[in-house]
């Protein structure tokens, strides 16, 4: 395969419903791992070592 069959190939894969479809799911799991951390971190004494550093 050369580099305009692999480029024309990769191009099919990423425009093809199924991928996209893929990365919002992986997206969702990515953002709602953040979340919980954010907001577990907001609920420790991580919150009161953030607020200090702002003053």
């Amino acid at each position: 395969m050369n580099d305009l069959e692999f480029d024309k190939a990769l191009s099919d894969f990423l425009d093809d419903s199924q991928c996209e479809q893929v990365n919002e799911a992986l997206f969702s799991l990515i953002r709602g791992a953040f979340t919980a951390g954010w907001k577990a971190a907001m609920g420790s004494d991580l919150k009161k070592v953030m607020d200090l550093n702002r003053k």
